[in-house]
């Protein structure tokens, strides 16, 4: 058994470094949490946000009137609004992070083209995690029913984009194994490029 050595906290040439790595599937997590209470907000009978008017009469689902209140009896509507403002703020923090700290160096079996799709799906993840949950909070302050498609294009380029980063992923751990995933999962082993 090859022996570890432990993570820094900084990136370096075995990969992305603990804090890099703590930031990286802090947001994944709070995301996936995030997808599932909105899809059970849209499971809701209640009929919140999808045609309520102001004083909960039943409405189009247009205009004004969405009755968004993220601090009411709704309670996946608070869930989704604090969750939001929480994966914008580790956004803001993991921008800070990504801008002050360099990253680690190419992992060496990614070709040319495959440091392009990296880089803009890198590029589109970081626009997406603020647009995101600025688009939703834009729709609970506004109450305005028509920013619904706002905030659902921006989870379908989200969808896009993860689907290429995962994609990527997985493409290199079980095609062509080179243990691509070890720089953002696994222990640095000691002489290692990953």
């Amino acid at each position: 058994m090859a022996s570890t050595t432990r993570l820094p906290a900084r990136n370096g040439p075995y990969g992305f470094g603990r804090v890099a790595r703590l930031l990286h599937w802090s947001i994944a997590a709070a995301i996936a949490v995030q997808l599932v209470v909105g899809y059970l907000m849209e499971g809701d009978e209640s009929g919140r946000g999808r045609g309520r008017g102001r004083g909960g009469e039943s409405g189009q689902g247009r205009g004004r009137g969405g009755g968004y209140d993220p601090f009411g009896d709704d309670g996946l509507l608070t869930l989704h609004v604090v969750l939001g403002g929480t994966i914008l703020v580790l956004a803001v923090v993991r921008l800070v992070w990504r801008l002050t700290t360099p990253l680690p160096p190419w992992a060496p079996g990614l070709s040319r083209v495959e440091r392009t799709i990296v880089h803009w799906t890198e590029l589109a993840l970081y626009v997406l995690m603020f647009a995101i949950p600025l688009s939703g909070l834009w729709l609970v302050l506004a109450d305005d029913d028509d920013l619904v498609g706002a905030h659902v294009a921006t989870h379908l380029a989200f969808f896009v984009v993860i689907a290429l980063h995962i994609g990527m992923a997985a493409k290199h751990q079980l095609v062509d194994r080179d243990q691509f995933l070890r720089r953002m999962l696994g222990r640095p082993r000691r002489g290692s490029a990953f």
